[in-house]
């Protein structure tokens, strides 16, 4: 028997006279700690403990009239209570991961005896803004005064409720073929952009010439699944409503016979078994369910992952794959530090296979230690030939792409909830390797496909892949990636399709190898969620050409100002901003926010703009609308002073490097529509040199999303 089992039943209780609160809101709430049988020695102690991934204010000790304030006191007067957190001064982690958040309380002049109680008051406390089923309090003691601490066997929860709605969201299919009814999904999201579970009420849906669709429909627990019927072949968006909230869909278009199909996906998070939040199964459902996701895969940390629930992550994969509905990918994140070859999302194409550690660091079982390796080299040659594929993933331990597998890795992931990763890629095609590009959000908030930053850690809205397959079933979308037909996008679903022509026939699509003996053709079709800003071409890690649409003629003038970038590639990526801008002879008529999930950090008052912001490589910025085209913007970011006329400003971006890495203010002008956008066009390569050419397009778009595709690697003729 080990210490904890020994005493667990000797140690005492806890209870909350609480037992919900809404995302996001302050509340006041006591914790009660009642002694075991064991009780307390003098200068012993108690842990209060969060998820690391919670975004729950940091409780502070030191002002009771400020918010996050935490009273503590006892029923024995004659104790005395120090407290050790964050707000004190306390550096690094309070204990081991997940519970890494929290204090501790230090007991001295006096010992606590059993059924004496303990008094936490939490005053003004801000809930984490994310939904959880059990939000936990974890309580350890420290009853011999030894700094070994004991577990309560039951930790006292409450449940994380959504705040009342303020969004809904339309969702549906990318493509769907023009025979075939399909379905798209209405939902309701509050502030957090949590799904308000709770609602029950009708959506009404407007009237579209291209589809059959149902003036309104009933929804339960904040959703609706909706079908429709296509009636031509055409692009449409479907517009839902509820009271005064509107929404409008991703475009959907609509072939006779299209070859592949657009499947949406997000193939890395992880649930509460490790380090995520809610169990698994609400994991995939809210996948399935609230994202309206086609494929799923779930990536917990090896180190963390026990036999046990290697066993039920592959049982529940499983369970939640059915062919034509939903794909759920068996896998584990191979977490190994960057010098042994850095974070690798392993997929697997059946369940059954076996997992292999980079180090069992929180797995107390060591039966199968010999089946752990220590770089990513050895992890590659593991791997059977074929039914596995590997994903280069920049998280807190960033993959070494000095360590790669051609048959193996197949793909970068190049965003995610930690940032946007474009030297990823980039870095890659340097390297002569042949991968595609991913995005996901490595989730740990429990919402895989609709991942929100909230006011935590992660500063990023999660990504997804668009996967191009002609079924959805594990077999195809496992081909789909190996052969790189795929692209990423920051989160949302923009219709993307790219593909090579030669002599006006087509040849190949994105992720395609191909040998080209004439100048080649890439020919781009995209539909956008939102106007579009340009269409950028790369060859490898460099632009090559830029492509803008038109936009109004008119005196009023909407101007972008977007920051980006990260300080190093490291788990400390995070770039600070600060500024401000003043604008002369003219008149700020509005303003929209691009990825500013916390509007405090970027305040506008009488013509006067300061910003405060943080990016991880991801983009944040404004959009300003002017009453007219001329005056001046005239600031300070970051120490550098920046002076613009406003008639100077064009589509093509004005740049101003930061530092770090790729830390950029850009300010160029956009659409002053909201109207999702549409660009076609084709592209002639001419004079290409002997060797391999990885060519690739990135769409951006005003609201700040934006859309990679796969590279086609061409050979040119010189080559063959």
């Amino acid at each position: 028997m080990d210490y904890q089992k020994a005493y667990e039943n000797k140690i005492g209780s806890a209870s909350l006279n609480i037992n919900k609160a809404v995302a996001g809101s302050k509340i006041n709430c006591r914790l009660t700690y009642k002694v075991g049988s064991l009780g307390i020695d003098d200068s012993g102690g108690l842990k209060v403990l969060f998820r690391i991934v919670s975004d729950c204010a940091d409780p502070q000790f030191e002002d009771p009239k400020s918010d996050n304030y935490v009273a503590f006191s006892s029923t024995n007067k004659n104790v005395q209570i120090a407290v050790t957190g964050k707000s004190s001064g306390m550096l690094g982690k309070v204990h081991e991961r997940p519970w890494s958040k929290g204090f501790v309380l230090n007991f001295s002049n006096d010992s606590l005896s059993e059924k004496d109680e303990v008094y936490l008051d939490f005053k003004n406390w801000r809930a984490q803004t994310f939904c959880e089923k059990t939000f936990e309090f974890k309580i350890l003691v420290d009853p011999f005064a030894t700094a070994r601490f004991l577990e309560l066997p039951h930790s006292t929860e409450m449940e994380i409720i959504p705040d009342k709605p303020e969004k809904i969201v339309v969702l549906g299919p990318t493509r769907v073929r023009k025979d075939e009814t399909f379905t798209f999904l209405i939902k309701l999201e509050d502030k957090w952009e949590n799904p308000c579970t709770a609602l029950n009420g009708v959506f009404a849906i407007e009237k579209n010439e291209i589809v059959d669709l149902p003036s309104e429909t009933k929804f339960n627990n904040g959703k609706a699944d909706v079908e429709a019927k296509p009636l031509m072949e055409s692009t449409c968006y479907i517009n839902g409503s509820y009271g005064t909230l509107s929404g409008v869909s991703n475009p959907i278009v609509i072939s006779d016979n299209p070859r592949y199909l657009h499947f949406w996906g997000d193939l890395h998070g992880q649930s509460e078994e490790t380090v995520g939040t809610n169990d698994i199964n609400d994991y995939f459902n809210f996948a399935k369910e609230y994202a309206f996701l086609d494929v799923a895969g779930h990536q917990a940390n090896d180190f963390q992952v026990t036999n046990e629930f290697w066993n039920k992550i592959n049982e529940t994969t499983k369970k939640f794959t059915r062919g034509g509905e939903f794909v759920a990918f068996p896998g584990y994140e191979w977490s190994g530090n960057t010098p042994a070859g850095g974070d690798r999302n392993v997929l697997y194409l059946k369940e059954g296979m076996p997992i292999y550690r980079s180090s069992h660091a929180l797995v107390d079982e060591f039966s199968d230690l010999n089946n752990d390796v220590l770089t990513v080299n050895e992890l590659f040659k593991r791997f059977p030939k074929k039914g596995v594929i590997t994903i280069a993933h920049v998280g807190g331990r960033y993959s070494n792409l000095n360590m790669h597998d051609e048959k193996i890795e197949r793909a970068v992931e190049v965003h995610s909830d930690w940032g946007t990763f474009e030297w990823f890629i980039f870095d890659a095609l340097k390297k002569g390797y042949k991968v595609g590009v991913v995005a996901g959000s490595d989730g740990h908030d429990g919402r895989l496909g609709a991942s929100y930053p909230g006011l935590g850690h992660f500063q990023t809205y999660g990504g997804l892949t668009c996967f191009l397959a002609d079924e959805l079933t594990r077999e195809a979308i496992f081909e789909a990636l190996y052969y790189r037909h795929a692209y990423a996008t920051t989160g949302a679903k923009i219709y993307l399709d790219v593909t090579c022509l030669e002599n006006g026939r087509k040849i190949g699509i994105m992720g395609d190898e191909l040998k080209v003996s004439k100048s080649p053709v890439i020919k781009i079709s995209t539909y956008g969620t939102s106007p579009i800003d340009r269409i950028e071409f790369y060859g490898e890690d460099r632009i090559i050409k830029t492509f803008y649409p038109p936009l109004e003629t008119t005196e009023k003038k909407a101007i972008k100002v977007v920051w980006s970038g990260s300080k190093v590639k490291g788990r400390r990526r995070s770039f600070n901003w600060k500024g401000n801008f003043k604008l002369s002879d003219n008149k700020i008529a509005a303003l929209e926010y691009i990825n500013v999930y916390n509007k405090g950090f970027v305040t506008y008052e009488d013509n006067q703009l300061t910003l405060n912001g943080v990016t991880t490589g991801g983009t944040q910025g404004v959009i300003l609308y002017f009453e007219k085209s001329r005056g001046t913007l005239e600031g300070v970011v970051n120490d550098r002073k920046i002076r613009i006329n406003l008639n100077s400003i064009t589509q093509l971006p004005k740049v101003f490097e930061m530092g770090g890495l790729d830390a950029k203010l850009q300010i160029y002008q956009t659409s002053l529509s909201n109207i999702p956008g549409k660009m076609e066009l084709e592209f002639p390569l001419k004079n290409l040199t002997k060797g391999i050419h990885p060519i690739f397009v990135k769409i951006v778009q005003k609201d700040g999303h934006m859309a990679w595709s796969s590279p086609i690697f061409l050979a040119s003729w010189k080559n063959l």
